[in-house]
């Protein structure tokens, strides 16, 4: 997950266990008090498990070795939640376990709402990482489809022309229409350069909102224009890292 979207998830993790333990701590601000102290323990705990333990063990079918330091880890996480319930019980509940209330002095409790926390954050990670894997497998089954392409089919003047892609130096939008430059010829169609743009291979790079270039006949290029064809066509700022980043690795 990215960090915007951890942050919700924590966040929300928090308010709902500060509603949780309000009435057994009488009252938001015992509770509030009462999360702080145990986040850490969570987040703790989340890290080892989900970043440590299933990718070096558990992923890697080392479930022996997974199943060892899980158990080391739920012991280490039940002393820290007991250190958690005596710095409540000191602070908070003014030395009355009573005060405590019956969920934060349960500590089985507290262990199966932590690790359903850290499963939840597991699980969300897990399809967060199964959705853009798809979205990847996506796009590259998209560019295999668009790379094997050797025309771009168009319509000039109400006839139906194949354009070799090969022969296309760059495109040029004109609002609606679109100027088609190729090393010979020229040609004008209507149609909106952005969605030229979702039909054609990776090796055509939009590189300001009015042009689109086929990196192959670029000659030369600065981070501010690229040479091709003869001509000089700007970088627009809004496409200029991603420009720079495709040219210098291809």
């Amino acid at each position: 997950m990215n960090l915007r979207k951890q942050l919700i998830f924590w966040i929300t993790s928090s308010v709902i266990l500060v509603l949780l333990f309000s009435k057994s701590l009488g009252g938001f601000l015992f509770s509030f008090y009462f999360v702080s102290f145990l986040l850490p323990v969570i987040l703790g705990t989340n890290w080892v498990f989900n970043y440590f333990l299933v990718p070096k063990y558990l992923v890697q079918s080392k479930r022996g070795r997974f199943a060892l330091y899980f158990s080391y880890l739920l012991i280490v996480s039940v002393y820290l939640e007991m250190l958690v319930m005596v710095l409540a019980f000191v602070i908070l509940a003014d030395y009355r376990i009573e005060n405590l209330g019956t969920i934060a002095s349960d500590i089985y409790l507290l262990t199966v709402i932590l690790y359903l926390i850290v499963f939840a954050n597991g699980f969300i990670e897990i399809m967060v990482q199964f959705q853009e894997k798809s979205k990847s497998l996506e796009e590259a089954v998209k560019e295999q489809v668009l790379s094997k392409k050797q025309f771009l089919p168009i319509k000039v003047d109400r006839k139906n022309v194949n354009v070799p892609l090969n022969d296309v130096t760059h495109i040029e939008s004109l609002s609606d229409y679109v100027k088609i430059h190729t090393k010979k010829d020229q040609y004008i169609t209507k149609l909106r350069i952005s969605k030229l743009e979702d039909a054609l291979p990776k090796k055509f790079v939009r590189v300001h909102r009015s042009f689109i270039v086929n990196t192959d006949q670029i000659s030369s290029f600065n981070r501010e224009e690229i040479a091709v064809a003869g001509e000089l066509l700007p970088i627009g700022r809004k496409y200029k890292d991603r420009v720079m980043n495709y040219l210098k690795i291809n």
